[in-house]
């Protein structure tokens, strides 16, 4: 499946989504999609994940143009991984895709646009922010299944 694939496959949906939101609802409207389980509600937020951080504006952007070019430069290596780069990879390409995702907010409008609610979830999020947890998650299990594996092949 590659990096590009899941990288634009999520800045697109990401986009789309907020979008949509952004034109047919007004910040704080809300519809439920199941019951009050799941509901999609306008949120703009101002700093990182759950309102922390506000007012550091540039200090995400400037983190998340590395964490893309990080992961740009870092995707073609991972083959050094064998079957688990192949993994990695579209793992890394979410991640990218997700940072991506909220820099265009950050840079155009100076806020991250939320729109996902779930019963019990402590804050509102988007298909970005999915996609770095997702990746992140991914990545991590798969980074522990690669260093235990390669332990046990050197004896250790």
């Amino acid at each position: 499946m590659g990096f590009w694939i899941p990288f634009v496959v999520v800045v697109l949906l990401d986009q789309l989504s907020k979008a949509y939101i952004r034109s047919n609802f007004a910040v704080g409207d809300s519809v439920q999609i199941l019951g009050e389980w799941l509901q999609l509600v306008y949120r703009e937020n101002p700093g990182a994940a759950f309102g922390m951080l506000v007012g550091a504006r540039w200090l995400f952007i400037v983190i998340s143009a590395m964490s893309i070019a990080l992961a740009i430069c870092l995707y073609p290596r991972l083959s050094s991984f064998g079957t688990h780069g192949r993994f990695m990879v579209p793992a890394l390409g979410l991640v990218a895709g997700g940072a991506l995702g909220n820099l265009i907010d950050r840079v155009r409008q100076t806020t991250v646009t939320d729109f996902i609610y779930l019963k019990h979830f402590p804050a509102v999020f988007n298909i970005a922010d999915s996609a770095i947890v997702t990746g992140s998650i991914a990545l991590g299990i798969m980074l522990i299944i690669y260093t235990y594996r390669s332990g046990q092949s050197d004896g250790s």
